[in-house]
């Protein structure tokens, strides 16, 4: 009997727990987005001003100090990509995780789910065996009198 009341508890924490991994898996899904998405604009920002160094310097009328102003550019934004990978990185790992856990609650919460039923079928047939038994008495009782 106490089972049938601790096991709807516990399901109900379960489901909270996996809905809340729900939201957290979503927020880190779209924060990796976000990075993904920085990391995209920065590429961008590299090669379209790469492919405007590439022109002037063909057409061969580049001044030294533009050509420094470009590199300095150009090493600027690497260590930005570079810290934008890691950080893009880290969101995936995190989101990795998180999913992992995510499948671990559902994984909890169906096994208590599957415990539950277990509990209400074995408390059903407990109730239908005590039924069956006591109209059994009463029949062999009233037969006997």
């Amino acid at each position: 009997m106490r089972k049938n009341r601790t096991l709807p508890k516990i399901l109900k924490l379960k489901d909270n727990r996996k809905k809340e991994l729900e939201i957290e898996v979503k927020k880190a899904s779209d924060r990796v987005d976000e990075e993904e998405t920085k990391l995209r604009r920065l590429e961008k920002r590299y090669t379209d001003t790469l492919r405007i160094f590439d022109e002037e310097q063909a057409g061969g009328g580049m001044d030294a100090k533009y050509i420094s102003s470009y590199y300095d550019f150009f090493s600027r934004i690497n260590m930005r990509i570079e810290e934008q990978r890691k950080i893009h990185s880290r969101c995936r790992d995190e989101l990795r995780i998180l999913k992992d856990t995510l499948v671990t609650a559902h994984r909890d919460k169906k096994m208590f789910e599957i415990m539950n039923d277990r509990a209400v079928r074995d408390e059903t047939r407990e109730r239908e065996v005590s039924e069956r038994k006591e109209t059994d008495f009463l029949t062999l009782t009233r037969k006997s009198r």
